[in-house]
């Protein structure tokens, strides 16, 4: 049942193809790391560079644990196990892999794992709503080039909200610790 809602959605997403030059650009790597360049400099502009190397550290285990569910679930991406029924439906072009690292979108995970930090860290509500936004775009773009499914992209952004939420904690009795030295 899920996965049919899935696939589903897969293809109504992919029917606004005046979007897929906007979804590759951000999936791209080069994309990611454009914003990270230009948080890494509101941050050093803010003279909070503790701060940035912090939420960089926490996105980078964030995406190391994507990486160890995805090995350990097994589950597989939709260009590659529905491959077939997308390219008769004109999603995709050719079947993708590797084929077991569907669960969780780890593309996902990062920027919610991210977006939550800086959210919770840094208060402010442009920057907030701006990455809000973003990974929320993310997450559609994966399901728009078949990459995952739509349950897929949703757990990635909850793992990535958790891992948010508790590495926060960890920062705050880290910060809290060192005022009262």
């Amino acid at each position: 049942m899920i996965e049919k809602i899935d696939l589903n959605f897969t293809i109504w997403l992919s029917s606004f193809d005046v979007l897929e030059s906007f979804f590759i650009l951000l999936s791209s790597k080069h994309f990611s790391l454009f914003l990270v360049i230009l948080f890494a400099i509101y941050m050093i502009r803010l003279e909070r560079l503790k701060t940035f190397a912090f939420i960089f550290l926490a996105t980078g285990f964030g995406d190391m644990t994507g990486n160890f569910l995805k090995k350990s679930l097994a589950q597989p991406r939709p260009c590659f196990e529905h491959s077939d029924y997308l390219i008769s439906s004109g999603v995709i072009d050719q079947a993708c892999g590797p084929p077991l690292t569907g669960m969780p979108s780890n593309h996902v995970l990062n920027y919610f794992i991210f977006t939550t930090l800086v959210i919770m860290i840094i208060k402010n509500r442009a920057i907030s709503i701006f990455f809000i936004i973003t990974s929320c775009l993310v997450g559609l773009s994966r399901i728009f080039l078949a990459k995952h499914l739509l349950s897929q992209v949703i757990i990635g952004g909850l793992i990535g909200v958790l891992l948010g939420i508790a590495f926060y904690l960890i920062y705050k009795a880290w910060n809290q610790r060192q005022t009262s030295q």
